[in-house]
């Protein structure tokens, strides 16, 4: 199962895309992104897409994940080792 929601990575990339974009239009250097709405539209409705299909086959859900120590078996991220080697 796959969580979905705004947490803190979702916030540093929204800084540094403003960061980014700023510095680049004030050099007057081209984006390295879609320059026209259609193209970022885009790009935003592939992922709602893929969102929709997977809520629908119940293989992702939208909220924090539990507070559980031990991370699940569909977890993106690996189990942390308490001990050092």
């Amino acid at each position: 199962m796959q969580y979905v929601y705004v947490g803190r990575n979702e916030l540093v990339a929204l800084i540094v895309g403003l960061v980014t974009g700023t510095l680049y239009s004030w050099l007057n250097l081209p984006i390295p992104a879609p320059n026209v709405l259609g193209g970022i539209f885009a790009i935003i409705f592939t992922y709602l897409g893929y969102l929709i299909v997977n809520a629908w086959r119940r293989s992702v859900t939208f909220g924090r994940p539990p507070s559980g120590g031990a991370s699940g078996a569909g977890s993106s991220y690996p189990a942390r080792s308490a001990g050092r080697s």
